[in-house]
């Protein structure tokens, strides 16, 4: 674990909690699990998948409000019991994602506690407390904002092409680079990103071609009235210059894209 953390035991618990942020309220409704959390703080869901629950929740650091985000990993078939017993849990694969994207130049939200609670040799929960990215919205939000202005819309596309351009040079795969998995927010003359859900975000030494084409067409899945074929090109052409080594030749990739993208917004849109 990180030296910036503190570990501390209670119960049926096991909490990991940065030294920037000790708040002894958290700590304890933390170690009493969820429905103590709720009693002690006011909760709002957050939508997610079916196998996690997710609450917003502000709260006090240094006299100054925070919002905080508590994530809990549900269990998703026995399968998962099985491989807890011999890899790490999704709080703790989130964690060590988190840390190789920032030791690599990229950005996903600082986190605050993980924790795990063990029931028995079979029943355990784990979860992970992130920091709230202020003025921060996820991408397809500024994209489909019409008070967007034209120009920074294009330049919010070519720059996020440049920068999973660099993610892939660099062998980065993310798990799931759906745009409501990516924060953006506008700094000055720049846009900046931050990266969401990273339990299964790896690095290769270099990256598999079926990887390349997944985060691809997940990063290309707005429908056409949203992004155009013009925006499209205008995110490929920023992520090939930092790709030009790639053994797939640039014409055979975009196509590859277009049409697995095209394939399943048709699909999507007939569900």
């Amino acid at each position: 674990m990180n030296s910036s953390f503190d570990k501390i035991c209670g119960g049926n618990c096991t909490l990991y909690i940065h030294r920037n942020f000790r708040n002894d309220t958290l700590e304890q409704a933390l170690l009493d699990g969820e429905k103590k959390l709720s009693e002690r703080y006011r909760l709002t869901a957050v939508r997610s998948s079916k196998f996690a629950r997710v609450y917003k929740l502000t709260v006090r650091f240094n006299d100054v409000d925070k919002g905080v985000y508590f994530k809990q990993y549900l269990c998703r078939s026995v399968w998962d019991i099985i491989k807890h017993f011999v890899r790490a849990n999704r709080a703790e694969r989130a964690f060590k994602a988190a840390e190789m994207l920032s030791e690599n130049g990229f950005d996903a939200p600082a986190i605050i506690a993980m924790g795990k609670f063990r029931y028995d040799l079979y029943h355990t929960t784990n979860f992970l407390v992130t920091l709230e990215i202020e003025d921060a919205k996820q991408i397809h939000q500024f994209i489909s904002d019409s008070k967007l202005e034209t120009r920074g819309r294009r330049e919010l596309i070519r720059a996020f092409g440049r920068t999973v351009g660099q993610m892939h040079a660099k062998g980065i795969f993310h798990g799931d680079l759906r745009l409501g998995n990516i924060l953006a927010k506008q700094e000055k003359d720049r846009w900046r990103f931050f990266f969401l859900d990273n339990e299964r975000t790896r690095k290769f030494r270099r990256l598999p071609g079926r990887l390349r084409l997944k985060n691809l067409v997940q990063a290309n899945m707005p429908p056409p009235a949203y992004m155009s074929n013009t925006d499209r090109m205008r995110f490929f052409k920023e992520y090939w210059a930092q790709n030009e080594k790639t053994e797939t030749s640039k014409a055979t990739l975009i196509k590859k894209v277009l049409k697995k993208t095209r394939r399943r917004l048709d699909r999507k849109e007939r569900f």
